[in-house]
C-alpha cells in the first residue's frame, strides 16, 4: 500500500496511506498479517478511530466488523496470494511483471473497498468521542487500546504477538 499506488480519498483511506508509508509501519503490519492472520485494514482502522477521538472497541465489535467485511476479505485473500506468487514468478517469466502490477492495483482497490466495509460496520457513537482536537497522548492511548484488544482477539495468551504489536505502535507514533 503506498500513496503513489492509488488515488487517496479524504478520510480513512487517506489516513491509512499516510500511516502505512511511515517507516516501520508496513513491516509491523505485515508481520502481524503473515505471522498471526491480522487484517491490516482492521489494524489501521483502530489507529484511525483513535485519531478521531474514539477509545477502544465495544464488546463484540471486532467480530462484528470482521464478519461484515468477510465477503470482501474472501475476494481479497486469494488475490493477495496470486499477487505474491506472481512476484516470485517474475524471476522466471517475463509476462509475470505486468500481471503482478495488475494484480497489485486490483488488490489495492479491494483494500479500499474493504476499508469502506470495515468503517461502515464500526459503530462509532458520538457520545464516545473525545472532542477535537484530540491530544496526542489521548490518541496514543486510544490506539494502544484498539491494538491491544485486537492482538488479544487474534492470539489470546500468546506473548509472541506483542513485539510486532509494539513495533507497530512505536512506528505509528515516532
Amino acid at each position: 500500500m503506498s500513496a503513489a499506488d492509488t488515488d487517496a480519498k479524504p478520510g480513512f483511506w487517506a489516513f491509512s496511506l499516510t500511516l502505512y508509508d511511515r517507516p516501520g509501519v508496513a513491516e509491523a503490519c505485515l508481520a502481524l498479517q503473515d505471522g498471526f492472520g491480522a487484517d491490516v485494514n482492521l489494524l489501521l482502522l483502530g489507529f484511525w478511530r483513535a485519531r478521531q477521538g474514539y477509545a477502544g472497541w465495544a464488546p463484540g465489535e471486532i467480530d462484528r466488523v470482521l464478519a461484515a467485511a468477510a465477503p470482501v476479505t474472501a475476494a481479497l485473500l486469494p488475490l493477495r496470494a496470486a499477487r505474491r506468487a506472481l512476484k516470485v514468478l517474475q524471476a522466471d517469466e517475463p509476462a509475470a511483471a505486468a500481471l503482478y502490477a495488475e494484480a497489485k492495483a486490483l488488490e489495492l482497490k479491494l483494500e479500499q473497498v474493504a476499508q469502506v466495509w470495515l468503517a461502515g460496520a464500526s459503530r462509532i457513537s458520538p457520545a464516545l468521542r473525545q472532542k477535537p482536537p484530540v491530544p496526542r497522548e489521548v490518541e496514543m492511548l486510544a490506539a494502544a487500546e484498539h491494538l491491544a484488544a485486537y492482538l488479544e482477539h487474534l492470539a489470546p495468551g500468546r506473548p509472541d504477538i506483542l513485539p510486532p504489536g509494539a513495533a507497530l505502535l512505536d512506528a505509528a507514533f515516532t
